[in-house]
C-alpha cells in the first residue's frame, strides 16, 4: 500500500497545472509539489525521470495568478486534515499524517524558471499568513511546522543573482535538498546525461555548503543490471569528504533508488541491503549521517 502511494507523485490534482500533493518518503509526510516546469524543460536528463523527450513542449510559459489560484487551496487542504479524506491519501499511515513542506520539484529544474524567486516569496507569505491567521490552533501549528523546500540538480547554487532568493527561502524555514548523483565525470555523464559540467555541479554545492547546511539526495541505480562499482562509490565518498574539509556542511544524506518507472528502461531499483551497505560505507568515511528511503 504504502509503495502505491509513494509512486502516485502525478503533477495533476483536480485538473491542476502547477500545484499537487503527495506521499513523500523523503519528506516522511505530506509534500505541496509546485511545479515550475509545465513544458517539461530540464537541464538534466536523468535515466531514472518519468519525463520523455517526446513531451517536453519548449516555450510553455508559467500563469503565475493560475499558480497562486492553485496553490493556496491546495496547501489548506492539506493544513487542515482533509487531505487524509480524499481516497487518494485515506490509507496514509498515523506516523505520515503530516505535512512536511511546500516543496519547489515537479518536471524540470526549478531554479530555472524565472518564476522562482516570485514563487519562492509567494509561499512564504502563504506559510506566514496560515501561521498568523488559520482557522485553529492546530492549523497554525501544522503551518509553522511546514518548511519550504527547493529540491535541485545544484547547477545553479553558484548563480550569485539566486543568491538573495536561496537565502530568503532558508530565512523561512526553508530547506535545500541538492542532487549528487555520482563521484566521477563519466558516470555523472551516465546517470544525468547533462550538458552542464559535473564540475559546476560541485562547485556550486561546495561552495552554497559553506554558507549554510545542505541535504544531499542521492540516487543510485542498477544500470542494465550493473549496481555503481567501489570505485565509483569510493569517488561518491571522496566527494562528500571534500566539500567537509572546505568547510561545507551537510546535513544527512537521503540514498535511495528508483521508485516510479523511468522513462529509461536501463535504470532498475537497487536492493535495499546494497543502499544501506553503501550507506554504513559513506557514514563511517565522512561521519555525515545517511538515511536510506
Amino acid at each position: 500500500m504504502e509503495l502505491d502511494l509513494y509512486q502516485n507523485h502525478t503533477r495533476e490534482w483536480l485538473q491542476n497545472e502547477y500545484a499537487y500533493p503527495v506521499l513523500s518518503r523523503r519528506a516522511e509526510g505530506i509534500s505541496v509539489g509546485i511545479n515550475l516546469s509545465p513544458a517539461n524543460e530540464c537541464n538534466f536528463h536523468c535515466v531514472y525521470c518519468q519525463v520523455i523527450p517526446e513531451q517536453i513542449h519548449p516555450g510553455m510559459k508559467v500563469d503565475f495568478e493560475k499558480l497562486r489560484e492553485e496553490l493556496e487551496p491546495c496547501v489548506d487542504f492539506a493544513l487542515s486534515g482533509e487531505i487524509f479524506r480524499h481516497p487518494y491519501f485515506l490509507e496514509v499511515p498515523p506516523h505520515q499524517r503530516r505535512v512536511n513542506d511546500i516543496a519547489f520539484s515537479g518536471n524540470g529544474e526549478p531554479t530555472l524558471s524565472p518564476f522562482f524567486p516570485k514563487t519562492v516569496r509567494l509561499a512564504a507569505e502563504i506559510r506566514r499568513t496560515r501561521m498568523e491567521n488559520g482557522p485553529t490552533e492546530a492549523f497554525r501549528k501544522a503551518a509553522e511546522e511546514m518548511k519550504i523546500v527547493l529540491i535541485t540538480n545544484a547547477t545553479r547554487l553558484g548563480n550569485t543573482e539566486l543568491l538573495p532568493t536561496l537565502e530568503f527561502l532558508l530565512e523561512n524555514h526553508g530547506e535545500i535538498w541538492a542532487k549528487l548523483d555520482a563521484g566521477t565525470d563519466a558516470y555523472y555523464r551516465r546517470i544525468d546525461r547533462s550538458a552542464v559540467p559535473f564540475e559546476t555541479v560541485l562547485a556550486g554545492i561546495g561552495s552554497f555548503a559553506r554558507r549554510a547546511p545542505l541535504i544531499i539526495q542521492t540516487l543510485f541505480a542498477r544500470m542494465a543490471g550493473e549496481a555503481p562499482t567501489d570505485t565509483e562509490i569510493d569517488a561518491y565518498i571522496a566527494r562528500i569528504a571534500g566539500i567537509l574539509k572546505n568547510g561545507g556542511q551537510i546535513r544527512h544524506i537521503q540514498l535511495h533508488s528508483v521508485c516510479r518507472p523511468p522513462q529509461c528502461a536501463e535504470a532498475q531499483t537497487l536492493e535495499p541491503e546494497i543502499l544501506h551497505g553503501f550507506a554504513e560505507k559513506i557514514r563511517s568515511q565522512t561521519g555525515v549521517e545517511v538515511r536510506v528511503f
